[in-house]
């Protein structure tokens, strides 16, 4: 008699299964909740949404990514149904699960990045979210991240080059957006594990020499992003 969770077995199966729903019910918060964290549902992720609310609804089954598509068919798709949407699941999920959180999270980075384009309200949503975790924080491309979002913060408005620059290591996270490939998310992200923290302390205590030729004048300026960067790294 074949071992009952045995690989391909039908109980570790459902097991996988369970698993990989939650997994799944999660980053698609996530997602929803960077679709409208601008504060309304922006014209270019229109599209994306509902990429990925027709895969969510053909490979998960989630009922909410069924309803929006067919608010979205009835031309009633708007900011409110999502938020509608979000007040339900945030029930459903356990704050207090460290792999809920960055599947979230990570689900959050895909909706935010999903039109290659970063608001100043996503930006600052994206940060607030690491700094209420700190063991996301001492994840060396999650903490890149969100420095990148502080740095560009700084002056109170997110550029083109600055907005690029952010989406740039959203993708290292979850691989290229909607807009660069066409796709939505699901099947095209890393594993959605709990996020390992490196040692960081290896980095304090180095000292750092600037030498050669730098198209960004004065030098000074490149000494404050080190300095900037160091005040981040103790903050882990």
């Amino acid at each position: 008699m074949a071992h009952e969770l045995e690989t391909g077995g039908l109980s570790l199966g459902k097991i996988h299964r369970k698993d990989n729903d939650k997994k799944y019910f999660c980053y698609f918060t996530g997602f929803l909740e960077g679709i409208i964290a601008s504060g309304l549902l922006e014209s270019g992720e229109v599209e994306p949404l509902i990429a990925q609310c027709e895969d969510f609804a053909e490979n998960t089954g989630d009922g909410d990514a069924v309803d929006l598509l067919e608010d979205f068919k009835a031309d009633l798709l708007e900011h409110e149904t999502i938020v509608g949407a979000l007040e339900y699941r945030d029930k459903l999920i356990d704050a207090e699960c460290p792999k809920s959180s960055v599947n979230r999270l990570y689900g959050y980075f895909a909706g935010i990045a999903c039109d290659d384009l970063i608001t100043f309200e996503e930006a600052v949503g994206l940060v607030e979210r690491v700094d209420k975790n700190p063991d996301l924080k001492r994840d060396p491309l999650i903490a890149a991240l969100a420095y990148c979002c502080v740095d560009a913060l700084e002056d109170g408005m997110i550029d083109t080059s600055e907005s690029t620059e952010i989406c740039r290591h959203i993708s290292f996270l979850v691989g290229d957006c909607y807009a660069d490939t066409g796709l939505p998310a699901l099947g095209n992200v890393p594993v959605f594990s709990s996020a390992v923290p490196p040692n960081v302390d290896e980095l304090k205590g180095l000292v750092f020499v600037l030498s050669g030729q730098f198209s960004v004048k004065p030098r000074s300026k490149i000494d404050r992003k080190f300095e900037r960067s160091a005040a981040w790294l103790k903050s882990l």
